[in-house]
């Protein structure tokens, strides 16, 4: 399956705004198209807290923590274990702090009554870039530890 492909298979078919209650493991212990779908999510749950038609109660301080989330989990646990010397297991690490430190980041922009400038980051700036690095970084990683193991 080619690059394009999986992104095509992990697109939403609806958007959802509530995480998975549980995200089915594959070989490598994670689901990748379910940790890409639940990050896709992220813009609109953002969307919603910021417009404050958000039915979640979103915390700041939960929300930056990248290890909260499902993927963050099995980064910080089994496939830190597994993976934690691969450079793109350690590229996907990175990028996915970042991603969560900016979500609270335009949190915290919006509490402040700035919901322009968190709509700003949130379509252009840094979490526009990082949303889709992940997702691109997280593709790469299935594919080269599917081919790997």
């Amino acid at each position: 399956m080619g690059l394009f492909d999986f992104f095509k298979k992990a697109a939403p078919k609806t958007v959802q705004t509530a995480a998975p209650a549980e995200v089915p493991i594959g070989d490598a212990g994670v689901d990748f198209m379910a940790a890409i779908e639940a990050h896709i999510r992220w813009k609109v749950r953002l969307e919603e807290y910021i417009d404050g038609t958000s039915a979640e109660k979103l915390d700041q301080a939960v929300v930056g923590m990248d290890n909260k989330c499902l993927l963050g989990k099995w980064i910080y646990g089994v496939g830190g274990e597994k993976y934690g010397t691969n450079p793109l297991f350690q590229e996907v690490k990175e990028i996915h702090t970042a991603f969560h430190k900016c979500s609270a980041g335009i949190m915290c922009q919006a509490d402040a009554g700035d919901r322009d400038g968190a709509i700003q980051a949130l379509h252009l700036g840094d979490h526009f870039k990082y949303s889709q690095r992940i997702k691109a970084k997280l593709a790469r990683l299935h594919l080269e530890l599917s081919s790997g193991d």
